[in-house]
């Protein structure tokens, strides 16, 4: 390397430096970038971001048909729906919509099956704020529990169908998780503990019922091989005397 090109190569790396260093600089005198998330904000966050955000998923109940779309197309099935006959007007209601958003993996399948197939009465929100120490509280129920919500006819001209605002429903169902869920939860898992201790003794006595059958049976088998051993012997024996006889009445 010549006299020049080591000259060069200082200027280059000290030019680099400065640069860098320039960079650095020209932030001490700007303001903070970083947000104080929530306490400082000028605005919500959600009113920030933009309207095809998946968020959390929420249903508009009163335009809802109970097609059942949405829990067939969901790939992992964190959406419940069942359906019950009214028994004074014979027609038949939702008694039961619940998604799990613990376990929704935000894809949108369910928004697009009931917004193309049906009235887009499920649809994501820009709320995602869902911390919590009990995962029973992620379990949406959009139908109160003990009553029923009539299936909605949906009219021919989808431009018909009254949508309603998105968000406030979901806020709604996830207030109603976050009040009532652990207690219920709490219960079923009681249930669901004395369900599995009455399955655990079931199969421990079974399990004690074959072993005392195949004792049984192995005793059994025992005692039949004995009995053909003896059966087998007390014959030898008789083959054993019948030459003897037979000698000593010819001597006789």
């Amino acid at each position: 390397m010549g006299t020049r090109d080591y000259f060069q190569s200082i200027s280059y790396a000290a030019n680099t430096i400065l640069e860098g260093m320039a960079v650095t600089f020209s932030h001490l005198f700007r303001g903070p970038i970083t947000i104080q998330y929530p306490d400082r904000m000028d605005r919500p966050i959600t009113e920030t971001l933009p309207a095809r955000y998946r968020g959390f998923l929420e249903v508009q109940m009163d335009i809802c048909t109970g097609c059942r779309r949405c829990q067939r197309v969901c790939p992992i099935d964190c959406i419940v729906v069942e359906l019950e006959k009214n028994l004074e007007t014979k027609k038949k209601e939702m008694s039961r919509f619940d998604i799990d958003i613990g376990k929704c993996m935000f894809c949108g399948l369910c928004v697009e099956a009931c917004k193309v197939e049906s009235t887009g009465a499920i649809r994501h929100t820009t709320n995602f704020e869902g911390t919590t120490e009990d995962f029973g509280t992620l379990t949406f129920r959009f139908i109160p529990e003990g009553t029923t919500q009539p299936l909605y006819r949906a009219p021919k001209d989808k431009s018909e169908i009254p949508l309603g605002t998105y968000g406030p429903l979901a806020r709604e169902a996830r207030e109603r998780a976050l009040r009532d869920n652990p207690a219920l939860f709490k219960m079923q898992r009681v249930v669901w503990e004395e369900e599995e201790e009455r399955k655990r003794k079931a199969a421990a006595e079974a399990a004690e019922a074959a072993a005392k059958e195949a004792e049984a049976a192995q005793a059994a088998a025992a005692a039949e091989a004995a009995a053909k051993e003896a059966a087998a012997a007390v014959g030898d024996g008789a083959a054993e005397q019948a030459p003897d006889s037979g000698k000593s009445g010819k001597d006789a």
